[in-house]
């Protein structure tokens, strides 16, 4: 009888709880929230947008209610067909959308309710979705619909839109399971009759910078559903099992074991031992695409093969410990994404999993295919990863280093002749990388190489050397220490270039002429628009450009001037953490040499001193522009 009686408890708890959401409704006579006199000049603005997660697993029991709430007024009519198209939530997990309302409410108060038979369901998905017609400027569109599906595991809620949303609130009940939120700092928690709510309100429209931490800026709430008792995803358990003995896929232990062997490495340094692993991994093996089936392996050491991600990343923590490297596996996170949680994997975000020699202080990367063994990949640099050191059994945090600027260097020359008639501009070119942009550079050409025609490859080059809006004719190219073996050394990666200039890089001012110089640095970014700054500036990696311009003066003609040429600008502060811009000429014999220095030291810049960091920008971008006077000689 207790167990009976139990039964009914629990299955009467499902059914209020799950009765609650499914009976949910608006207010007949709504009453929202006064739009703010700063907002008064916006677009359209979010009233509210309220979500409503209820999940419940059990014996009995096996579903996830949702409810989406959402209202908006309309202040310009040209904004109409933006707003005016709903379609119920479609994540693959739908079973049935159980309800689905509509209304317009006219600025004197008036409502109209969109009829059911407005409101179309396709056919296969059985998605539901409306159309608001007859929208006006001032009207406030409000909907809702409730939905059944399949319980998922976690998830994603963005509230930040590119308009002001006044109410953000997201609500969840569960039960049978633990429901976890991971809320944006604009985000308070409270509890009411057992539900958890979490609001957030007068959130600004969200704005796009360029080189800022947006997906991590947005207001979001992610939450994670797991099954008590156990916590999978706590740090202590999930690193352990990550790291539980391998169990290849595709080719057996003792075939690993002879890999290790035929690699021959004896009596090496740990350095050198980790080099050749890293370089004999990289270069013969590619991960299987997405559609594509591995085939199994009879002999790893037989060259190019084909494995899935995570037989590879097994290889390489099985081999450190045949040979006793001692190591630990990190978990980061692209900086621009998020953080990494202290306590636990936090499932929807994409964690980046590398080996960390203790030894050596150096970084293997298993699932990046263009980086070799040293820096991890450049988006975790300076940020907190997790390690776990599987010889102590121990779990630790890790920051990852920053690398310097005079590792990744782009660095250019460029030769540049005319005719005699002033009509015709050849170019002889150089450009070097080295450090992260080398590493991806290889990578790139390698595969353009290998997947693409000629033409795709003479594109690519044109981009990267000269930039998108610079017409030119490449008549030959060729590379420099494409393998992946000088990534080690970080031995320039260098592209040579001759081509002539389709355009016309010259423009008469009476008797002087004005050659645009400048052009040869390749497009650069600029920010002459954006003179406002919400969030730091925060760059892939601190990196050093270093260009030299050989311009050969032609016949019967002298130096007027070179004066747009000259550039100085920098951010103050510490030397070691600043950016500048300078760019130097002087004329020797025929020949105007032009040299221009510019260096990022730091990978963070804060919006503080933006105008600064604008200047140093806008100095590149102007100096594409700066031109050369010529002037007849007497």
């Amino acid at each position: 009888m207790k167990k009976i009686a139990l039964i009914f408890i629990l299955l009467f708890a499902f059914q209020s709880y799950s009765q609650e959401i499914k009976s949910y409704t608006w207010d007949e006579k709504p009453n929202f929230i006064e739009i703010p006199a700063e907002y008064k000049d916006q677009p359209a603005v979010v009233l509210f947008d309220k979500r409503w997660i209820h999940t419940r697993v059990g014996a009995y029991a096996y579903a996830t209610f949702g409810m989406n709430h959402f209202a908006i007024k309309i202040n310009k009519a040209e904004e109409i067909n933006k707003y005016n198209k709903i379609k119920a939530q479609d994540n693959g997990y739908i079973r049935d959308v159980r309800d689905f309302h509509a209304r317009i409410i006219k600025p004197n108060g008036e409502i109209k309710i969109l009829p059911q038979d407005k409101i179309i369901e396709t056919e296969i998905d059985k998605v539901k979705s409306i159309v608001f017609e007859g929208v006006e400027a001032g009207d406030i569109l409000e909907y809702y619909f409730i939905i059944k599906e399949n319980p998922s595991a976690y998830g994603v809620e963005v509230f930040q839109k590119d308009i002001p949303v006044l109410l953000a609130e997201f609500t969840h009940t569960q039960d049978g399971v633990k429901f976890e939120i991971f809320a944006s700092s604009e985000f308070n928690k409270s509890t009411l009759n057992s539900k958890s709510i979490s609001t957030a309100t007068n959130i600004p429209p969200f704005k796009e910078e360029s080189n800022a931490c947006n997906i991590k800026n947005l207001v979001k709430l992610i939450y994670m559903v797991s099954a008590p008792p156990l916590d999978i995803y706590k740090w202590n358990y999930f690193m352990p099992q990550y790291l539980s003995k391998p169990s290849f896929q595709y080719f057996k232990k003792t075939q690993a074991r002879e890999f290790i062997e035929k690699l021959n490495i004896g009596t090496e340094s740990t350095e050198e031992k980790l080099v050749k692993i890293d370089e004999y991994i990289k270069t013969n093996f590619d991960f299987i695409s997405r559609g594509e089936t591995a085939k199994k392996i009879t002999n790893l050491n037989n060259g190019k093969q084909k494995l899935t991600a995570g037989d590879i990343f097994d290889l390489y923590g099985f081999t450190l410990k045949e040979l006793k490297i001692p190591y630990k596996v990190v978990a980061g996170m692209s900086r621009f994404s998020g953080e990494v949680h202290t306590e636990k994997f936090v499932v929807p975000l994409s964690h980046e999993f590398m080996y960390y020699i203790p030894e050596t202080k150096k970084f293997l990367s298993p699932y990046e295919k263009y980086l070799c063994y040293g820096y991890p990949v450049y988006e975790v640099q300076g940020s907190v990863g997790r390690t776990y050191y599987p010889a102590l059994k121990e779990n630790y945090q890790l920051t990852f280093p920053i690398a310097p600027a005079d590792f990744t260097v782009n660095e250019s020359q460029s030769t540049v002749s005319f005719s005699d008639d002033l009509t015709m501009a050849t170019i002889e070119k150089t450009h070097s990388y080295t450090g992260y942009d080398g590493q991806l550079n290889r990578n790139w050409v390698k595969y353009i190489k290998e997947n693409e025609d000629e033409k795709k490859l003479e594109e690519y080059i044109k981009k990267r050397i000269f930039g998108d809006d610079f017409d030119i004719k490449i008549t030959n190219y060729s590379f420099e220490n494409q393998e992946f073996k000088y990534n080690y050394t970080n031995t320039p990666y260098s592209v040579k270039v001759n081509a002539e200039a389709r355009e016309s890089l010259t423009e008469n001012a009476g008797n002087l002429v004005l050659v645009n110089l400048g052009k040869m640095i390749g497009k650069q970014a600029n920010l002459y628009q954006e003179t406002d700054r919400k969030w730091d500036v925060d760059l892939n990696y601190a990196k050093t450009f270093k260009h030299k311009i050989i311009f050969n003066i032609p016949n019967g003609y002298e130096v007027e001037s070179f004066k747009d040429l000259e550039i100085d600008k920098k951010t103050g502060g510490d030397e070691t953490k600043n950016c500048s811009f300078k760019s130097t000429v002087k004329v020797e014999g025929n020949q105007l040499i032009v040299e221009v220095f510019e260096i990022f030291n730091s990978i963070n810049y804060p919006k503080e001193i933006y105008q600064e960091y604008r200047n140093v920008i806008n100095a590149s971008s102007d100096f594409t522009k700066a031109s050369v006077v010529l002037k007849p000689k007497k």
